[in-house]
Order: structure tokens, then sequence, then C-alpha cells
């Protein structure tokens, strides 16, 4: 059944270089087939690229990583549920052939190679990316017509390809529909000078045009400052987000909206104290407003609110929060994974990922189970099943977008959905704030810690509403 390697590596060069290559250019059928695009499956197998950053790579070359954060460690979140799958008899009779790719996270051009195994060295039948992989060779991959899950932010051109599934909204969705909050939750004051801060990576400019169009509308004078994201130096982009700071000043802003991850911004971080800025985040870039970027964030930051589809482990009242069926079935997987790898501490709310820490009140925790992985997995086996013996690219990817409601594990109030046409799972966002909780913090009488989950600076919701992502 596999699919003629000649045309797959043809479709794959030509959409890798255009990116926005529509749906029927880069998902031509085959025929000898009957109709469909059968790459990566065979009469028993059907084999599924895991993307993950290369962790030992960074570790060899010096980089202090924390002892269960491996390259090994992050595929198997996906990659036992594979094992899992398989020793059931696998799905429909065929079992899952994983295939795990890797990229440096320092270098990240160095992602051009999954793109190309993906869907020119090594043809799967689909991607999992949960997160880090850069926004560019989402696209790539997704344009070459294969069925690619991606756990954090793409631009809008990514899904129109019609073969990518994130759990958040397109890039262009994800600011209107945070700035709209902001602006309907008093965040972002109608008239106000708004300072812009943003890198120059497809996602980032997407973002910031969807923003600015909100902002003026509603008569907000805006000036953008851009960092290079794009080269990947790290001191080049602190240099770059530090002189914002005085752009901003000269413009005499009262608001800054960040879409800039941390990696990238630090330089801002150093010098932004002191102005009194109404802060406002909103979640377009890799680990935006989830628990490691709320630990990274500089304490400038604190106080800021980003408004994201992804949810979090207390509630606005500073409580944990009580986890869904879902989600404690996520955990429990996750914990059993990890038996050996976190000295018998078990996975804890709000312990960044791969972590080990103890608590003030002598409590030994763990990382946090992964909820990008999960969520997907517990779509696909679905998908997988319904689209039957007769597996294509196709068929599977209609019955993705046939699942309706979904669970979301740690977002979108804890449901999202899939419909023909929707891209991505999350239907609301809401407000979250970064809270200030340093190591040592005492437990209060909500058992958190400042309403942190654990003495490490988080993300608080700022109330309980949600608001719909509207386009």
């Amino acid at each position: 059944m596999a699919r003629s390697r000649t045309w797959t590596a043809v479709v794959a060069v030509v959409c890798a270089f255009t990116l926005t290559a529509g749906l029927a250019a880069c998902s031509s059928s085959d025929s000898s087939s009957g109709g469909g695009d059968t790459t990566g499956v065979t009469d028993t197998t059907i084999k599924i690229a895991v993307a993950v950053s290369d962790l030992d790579g960074l570790r060899a070359a010096g980089i202090s990583l924390a002892p269960a954060l491996t390259t090994g460690n992050l595929s198997k979140r996906v990659t036992s549920y594979f094992d899992e799958w398989n020793a059931a008899g696998g799905i429909n009779g065929r079992k899952i052939e994983s295939v795990v790719m890797t990229w440096d996270p320092v270098k990240p051009a160095t992602a051009q190679k999954v793109c190309d195994d993906a869907t020119i060295n090594n043809p799967v039948f689909a991607v999992i990316a949960p997160s880090g992989l850069g926004a560019k060779y989402v696209e790539c991959i997704a344009a070459a017509g294969v069925p690619m899950f991606f756990g954090d932010v793409a631009p809008q051109s990514a899904h129109d390809t019609g073969w990518l599934t994130s759990i958040q909204p397109s890039a262009e969705v994800s600011a209107s529909s945070g700035v709209a909050a902001a602006i309907k939750s008093g965040q972002i004051a109608k008239g106000a000078a708004v300072g812009v801060l943003a890198g120059n990576g497809p996602e980032h400019v997407a973002a910031v045009a969807s923003a600015k169009s909100l902002l003026e509308a509603n008569g907000n004078k805006i000036t953008v400052a851009q960092v290079n994201t794009l080269q990947g130096d790290t001191g080049i982009q602190n240099t770059e987000s530090a002189a914002a700071v005085n752009t901003f000043k000269a413009a005499n802003i009262a608001n800054v909206v960040v879409a800039l991850q941390f990696t990238a911004s630090g330089g801002f971080w150093d010098n932004a104290g002191g102005n009194n800025w109404k802060l406002t985040f909103l979640d377009v870039a890799s680990s935006m407003c989830t628990a490691y970027g709320a630990k990274s964030l500089k304490p400038s930051a604190v106080g800021g609110i980003c408004f994201t589809a992804m949810g979090d482990s207390v509630t606005s009242e500073g409580k944990l929060r009580t986890e869904t069926a879902f989600e404690k079935e996520c955990r429990a997987k996750f914990d059993a994974l990890t038996a050996n790898d976190f000295g018998g501490a078990k996975s804890y709310s709000g312990i960044p990922s791969g972590e080990t820490r103890t608590l003030p009140d002598g409590l030994k925790v763990a990382s946090d189970y992964p909820p990008n992985e999960c969520t997907f997995v517990n779509m696909i086996k679905p998908a997988l099943e319904k689209a039957g013996k007769k597996l294509t690219r196709e068929s599977f990817m209609k019955a993705v977008r046939g699942l309706g409601e979904v669970n979301v594990a740690l977002g979108s109030n804890g449901k999202g959905s899939q419909e023909p046409g929707k891209t991505w799972i999350a239907t609301v966002v809401h407000g979250d704030k970064l809270t200030a909780a340093p190591t040592g913090t005492a437990k209060n009488a909500n058992g958190t810690y400042n309403n942190c989950p654990v003495d490490i600076q988080c993300w608080v919701p700022v109330d309980a509403t949600w608001y719909p992502i509207t386009k």
C-alpha cells in the first residue's frame, strides 16, 4: 500500500519551497491504491513520526538540564501510547511504527531536517510535534500533505493547508482573540498608546498584523519593536529586545503587548522595570504561557496578564484546581511511565518538565504530566479506528475533523472540538496573571504558595471568565 516514493518526494520538495501550497496541490491521490494517500501505511503497519528537541545533544554540548530531561524520555511520552496500542493488537490490525525525529533547539534551522525526513527521506503517515518545533517547519510538513499535530502556535497559512491540527488557534486568531479579551476585560483601554514587542518569525508577523487591526479599531496608537528571532542568536535577540524599552519610552506608551517568547526577550525584561506599563502577553510563541514559561520570565514581568487557551493548576481564588477525569487519567499514565525517572517522586501540578523539587513542607514532587501529548494521542487513536482498514491520510483527517467534542488536558476549560474546517482544538481563552512565588514561599491556607501550585513563579487565572475564540 505504500505510496510511490518518487511522487512523495516531488510533492514534498515543491511544497517545502512554496510553504503556502494548498491542500489540493500538496495531497494528490495515489490511483494505484484506489484513491487517497497511503504514505507510511502497509498492510500491517502505520508509520508515525514523533518530533522532539535533541536534549541529549544539548547535554553533550555542555548545557545543564534536569537528569530526566532526555530525548528518549521526551519521545516516550508519545511512543509509550503506541506500545500500549500495539500490545492490544494495534489499530484495525495494524501496529504503529514510531519514528523519532529531532532538531537542535539552539539552532532552529536544523529543524529543516525534520521536514525533509518526514516528507522525503523517511516518509511517514503523520507527525506529532508536542512543542518547540519552529512554525516554518510545521508549515513545511503540513504543506506537503502530511497530517501534522502541533502543540504550539502556527500561522494561519499552515492551518490553511488543511493538514495541521493544533491545540491552540493559529497565531492570527490567538492574537485577535487575546486582544479582544484584553479590550473587553479592560486590560487595554480605548485610545491608549500601545507598544508591541514581537519577533520576525512567521507566527510573530502574522500575530502582530492581527493584533494591530483590533488595536487600531480600539483607537490605540501602536509602536512595534521587532526582534530578529529567525537567526537564532539569543545574545543579539536580547540586545534588540533591550533596545525596545527606549523605543517604547520615546513613544510614551501605557501598555506593552508581548508577542515574543522568553528566550528572546531577556534584555527587555532586564530594563523594563519601573515604567508602570500594563503588560499583556499574547500566547503566540513556544512556551509563552506554560509553567516553564512563567518560571523563566524575569521579576519585571510579574503582574502581566496572558490571554491563552491553555489552562492552569490553580483557580482564580488561589486553590488547587480539581482535575477532570481525563486529566487524572493523563497523570496516572505519566506516573506509571516515569516511575523510575524521579527517584520515586510522583508528578505534581506546576512542576516544570523534567524537574524534581522538595516543597517547603518537605514533600518531594516531580515533573507535571505533559498535557499536549495526552490530548493528541487520545484523539489520534479513535480517528485511526474510525478511518477503518482502507486507511489513507484523507480518510484519517476526515475522521479527525469528525470527532466532535474532545477532551483537552490543562486547556480550553477542559473541552475542545473538531469539526469539518476547524483546524484547532480549543474553543475558549482566558486571562492568566504572572504571579511571584520565590523558592521557600510558605504554603498558605488554600494549600498553595502565594496562589501558585508550588513555590515557583506561575500563571494564576485572573477570574473564572473564559472568552470564546473568534476569528
